[in-house]
């Protein structure tokens, strides 16, 4: 089943996602992978949207632009968040790195105490 012709347009027509997960017979990341597949590709007169309402997905009416851009912003929002999460790693990992590389440059230039004593001793 084409889950296009599950989805309604118009967001008083939304369809909750357990109903959706039902009609489709699939779980729900596996709606939310064929979900995706349809945003993602290039023909933009194709667009599933859900705001997060309780109400579910549709696709937008062409007099709904408004919520387009009020799903748009959410979206982005998510994904700023999702950022800076990632950001936080790659800070942490390059601390880490950092760490790393000043902790081999002190090993590489120690000397142990052994060795100390046997050079003032060849002296």
């Amino acid at each position: 089943m084409n889950i296009l012709d599950c989805i309604p347009v118009g967001h008083k027509n939304a369809i909750d996602r357990d109903v959706l997960n039902g009609l489709m017979r699939m779980g729900e990341r596996q709606v939310r992978r064929l979900i995706k597949e349809i945003n993602d590709s290039e023909d933009d007169s194709l667009l599933i949207i859900n705001l997060q309402d309780g109400k579910g997905y549709f696709r937008p009416a062409p007099d709904e632009n408004n919520l387009v851009k009020i799903w748009r912003a959410q979206e982005r929002a998510r994904g700023n968040g999702v950022f800076g999460s990632v950001n936080a790693a790659d800070r942490y990992l390059s601390r880490s790195r950092k760490k790393q590389k000043k902790e081999n440059f002190l090993e590489k230039n120690q000397i142990s105490l052994t060795d100390w004593e046997a050079q003032l001793k060849s002296k």
